[in-house]
């Protein structure tokens, strides 16, 4: 299948990395790698994931990679995977999901 790592996750990705940086570059560096190999992964293996308990649509799975959620949205029928948030599993999930309820709900009705 082919990956989409979309806007929102790039800028995910981007602020994890300045965020990490601030404590170690090497960790950084190395947790960037990491992250993008696991949404390498999704390509030939687009199940891996576990499904997103706090989204009720199926086609909505994540990755966990060290203390990172990788979630991302299956579209069987254009075959592609859309990687949609890369945050901190520590963070609020209620607040996390509450702010972003209206876009995951627009994904699914899309």
């Amino acid at each position: 299948m082919k990956v989409i790592v979309t806007q929102r996750a790039k800028s995910n990705l981007l602020d994890v990395f300045d965020y990490n940086k601030k404590i170690s570059l090497h960790y950084a560096i190395r947790i960037d790698k990491k992250i993008r190999s696991y949404i390498k992964d999704l390509e030939s293996s687009p199940y891996i994931g576990r499904y997103v308990y706090e989204i009720p649509d199926k086609h909505y799975r994540e990755r966990i990679c060290e203390k990172f959620r990788i979630i991302y949205f299956i579209s069987d029928k254009n075959n592609i995977i859309f990687i949609q948030y890369i945050f901190n599993a520590r963070q609020d999930k209620k607040s996390f999901f509450e702010i972003h309820k209206n876009e995951i709900l627009n994904q699914y009705f899309s």
